[in-house]
């Protein structure tokens, strides 16, 4: 049987296992999230979606 070990922290944005990013308010945002919500354009595809996933950095911060 083989082991996996998983190094890194799930993103709050894509939900994925990465190992560097930055931390807002104790959530850890990818690298390439990172840069992919720099460069969004509000008629992008997936403007939307980061937006929702941001609003819960609000969220975490007024429960705690």
């Amino acid at each position: 049987m083989k082991t996996t070990r998983q190094y890194g922290e799930t993103c709050m944005v894509c939900e994925e296992q990465k190992d560097r990013g930055l931390h807002i308010l104790h959530q850890f945002i990818c690298q390439e999230c990172e840069q992919k919500i720099l460069t969004a354009k509000t008629n992008d595809e997936y403007y939307k979606h980061y937006l929702s996933q941001l609003r819960k950095l609000k969220l975490v911060s007024a429960s705690s």
